[in-house]
Order: C-alpha cells, then sequence, then structure tokens
C-alpha cells in the first residue's frame, strides 16, 4: 500500500497578489473567484489590515461543494487572540480568522503553523505575509518546530485530561468522558503531525486512520474512535445525531440572539466566539458540511465533525449562562453546568447528550475512558521525540 500523501503534495504555488491575489484567483471557479475579489477590496480598504491569504481546503486542493472558504486576515491592532469571523455571500460561507500582525512579524505561535504553510497571499501591503510564509515553507517540517507543535498538543491534551479527571471526582460522568474524548484527540493530532498530514477538523477521522497506518499503531484508531462514542455507528445512526445536534443548535441560538446584549458584556474573546457559532449561518454551514459527509459514506467523520464542533459552542454558551445567572462557571462540570442552568432551556442539554451518545454514562464507563487516555498519552509523550526524529530524519 502506498503512504498518505504529505501535507507538501496539498500545497499549491502561491501567486504574488495585488497581482499577488489575482494569480491566486484565476485558479478558483468563477463565481468564487470574484466573490474573493470583492472581499479582499474591501479588507486592503481598512488601514488595519496589512495581509489576506487564503489557506484551509480551498488552498490544499482537497475542497468539495459544501467546504467554506478559509482566510487568514493579519491586523496592525493591538490584541493578543485569534478570532474569526463568518461571512455569507452568495450561498458561500467565508471565515474570515483574524490574527495580530505581531504574530507573524516576531514569534509565530504554533496554532498558525499550518496556516501560513498553506497559504496562498492574496493581498498584503509590505511583503511581511509572504516573508512569514516563505520562512515557514523552510521550517514547518524541521525536527524542532513539529516538537513545538506536539508539544502544544500534549498541552492541550493535559489540560482536558485534568478537567476530566475532575469531573470525575465531581460525579459529572458526562463531561469526564466528552473531557477524556477531547484529551485524546489531542494526542491524536501529535500521531497526524509526525505522519506529516494536514489537521483538518472536517477530515480528521480519514487522516487519523490514515497516519496510524503508517506507524503501525492502528489499535490507536480503535481506542480514539472507541474513548470518542464514535464506534459502531452508521448512516442511520448518525443521521439521527444530526438531527439531535441541529435541534439543540437552533435552541441554543434562539437564546443567544434572545440575550445579545449580556454576549457584549462577555470577554471579548468568549463573546467572537458566540458571535461565530451563534448565527444561523453557522448552523446551516455545519449541517451541510455534515449532510455532504454522510451522503459521501462517512458517517463516522460526519459525527467527530458535529461533536467537537457543538463542543466548542457549548462551552462559550456557558459562558453566557454564567453571566446571566450570576454564578462562576466551572469548564470541568461543562455538562452538568448547562442542565442545571436556572436559564437555559432544558432542550440544550437533552438534545446535547442526545447526539454524544453521553445520556447514561456510568461512573465506571468515565473512568475507563480517562484512564485509557491516561495511558495513551503517557505512551505517545515518552516516544513523540523518538518519532519525530526517525520520521524526518
Amino acid at each position: 500500500m502506498q503512504p498518505p500523501e504529505t501535507l507538501d503534495t496539498y500545497i499549491r504555488a502561491v501567486g504574488a497578489i495585488d497581482e499577488v491575489g489575482r494569480e491566486v484567483l484565476e485558479t478558483r471557479p468563477e463565481n468564487i473567484s470574484e466573490i474573493l475579489e470583492g472581499l479582499v477590496a474591501d479588507l486592503r480598504s481598512r488601514e488595519s489590515i496589512s495581509g489576506v491569504g487564503l489557506f484551509g481546503s480551498r488552498s490544499r486542493g482537497d475542497a468539495v461543494s459544501s467546504s467554506d472558504v478559509d482566510l487568514l486576515v493579519v491586523d496592525r491592532r493591538d490584541f493578543d487572540y485569534e478570532h474569526v469571523e463568518r461571512a455569507e455571500i452568495e450561498d458561500f460561507l467565508l471565515d474570515l480568522d483574524y490574527i495580530p500582525e505581531k504574530w507573524i512579524r516576531r514569534m509565530t505561535p504554533p496554532e498558525i503553523d499550518q496556516k501560513l504553510y498553506e497559504l496562498q497571499v492574496l493581498y498584503e501591503r509590505d511583503g511581511t505575509l509572504t516573508k512569514a510564509k516563505e520562512l515557514m515553507l523552510k521550517t514547518y517540517s524541521t525536527p524542532e518546530r513539529v516538537e513545538i507543535r506536539t508539544g502544544s498538543h500534549l498541552l492541550e491534551a493535559d489540560t482536558y485530561l485534568s478537567r476530566g479527571i475532575s469531573a470525575l471526582g465531581k460525579e459529572d460522568y458526562q463531561s469526564a468522558k466528552v473531557n477524556a474524548a477531547i484529551a485524546l484527540e489531542a494526542v491524536m493530532k501529535i500521531l497526524i503531525e509526525v505522519s506529516r498530514l494536514p489537521i483538518s477538523n472536517s477530515r480528521f477521522i480519514r487522516t487519523l486512520e490514515s497516519s496510524t497506518r503508517k506507524l503501525g499503531a492502528q489499535k490507536l484508531y480503535s481506542d480514539y474512535v472507541e474513548v470518542a462514542g464514535l464506534s459502531k455507528l452508521d448512516r442511520q445512526r448518525v443521521e439521527g445525531m444530526l438531527e439531535s445536534f441541529s435541534a439543540m443548535w437552533k435552541e441554543a441560538l434562539s437564546f443567544i440572539q434572545a440575550n445579545s446584549s449580556a454576549v457584549r458584556t462577555l470577554h471579548v474573546k468568549v463573546m467572537n466566539d458566540l458571535n461565530y457559532y451563534g448565527r444561523e449561518n453557522f448552523r446551516k454551514g455545519m449541517m451541510a458540511r455534515s449532510g455532504s459527509l454522510i451522503r459521501d459514506g462517512q458517517p463516522v467523520e460526519a459525527a467527530h465533525y458535529l461533536s467537537r464542533t457543538s463542543i466548542c459552542m457549548l462551552e462559550s454558551y456557558a459562558w453566557l449562562l454564567a453571566k446571566l445567572d450570576g454564578t462562576r462557571f466551572d469548564y470541568t462540570t461543562l455538562f452538568r453546568y448547562i442542565k442545571g442552568s436556572k436559564r437555559s432551556p432544558p432542550e440544550v442539554h437533552q438534545k446535547a447528550a442526545e447526539a454524544l451518545r453521553i445520556e447514561r454514562v456510568s461512573e465506571r464507563e468515565a473512568e475507563e475512558s480517562l484512564r485509557k487516555t491516561k495511558e495513551i498519552a503517557l505512551g505517545v509523550r515518552q516516544k513523540r521525540k523518538e518519532l519525530i526524529h526517525s520520521l524526518f530524519s
């Protein structure tokens, strides 16, 4: 069997836009090209915007009709976080991923490595974005840079594993199991990294399967699917999950919109997340992408995509509840908190639990998920540097 394609094979030559972007846009279908031209023209008219680039599936060349368009927007204003805005233009969904310019001028955080590596520059004021991309092309696959990225994945795994252990101690078995799954997903990202494949939320399962096969570690794939509650899923079951997720999301959207004034008082990152997830066009896009995956014979991929995206939304949703309830939100007990909120529509927790298949999680099941996650995380941690240097030598 041939080894899976590496990330390098997905990357096309970078056009230089201004005329930089025009060469890139000419490779896109006509209607997308026109939409991007108009959007880039609007962005470049803003004094604070210093660069715009295309990344993700539309840049790699593995997009499907339901894929959204991902744009990296470099902003010269002084902020220290990444935030995403969603736009809908002529039935195309576009995600504008804003990052501060200082991130590409100085120490680049590992979470934007892949975006820079895949990037097709559409516009820039002074060449800074192209320089950042060229540097990433040189360093992306070096053992040193891979160690930095995989180290950040380990930190994420430790954070969610700690939350899961805390939730178990507080007898919130639903949150314990979900946190174990998220922690193990972070560990699995390390395997994808060392296999030199792109990490994509809507292709995660297929990429993980390829990575574990390449590494001769197929059991880790099976373990992840089991801990994440994705085993024994067929099309019919995932279609039921899709209905539950849609119902949950609609209830949450109505609640978020009804409390928009309170949203504006939240921490800026939580507010930005709710403004992104808490819109009908986001739900619409998520449903379309999931339905496409199901029709393409990828029900497990669809289930993972729905689950992971919904948990991200629910974390921000819980912050809004805490603000309205005048209480303190504890990440470790996410599902207990939503269920016990005085204000949250009961259907949000009910439908989320149905969709995530955590309606009846026993102490033993939660404990076993955490035990398996800890065991795998320890094994990967111990072999991480060996894997990196053996595959990249």
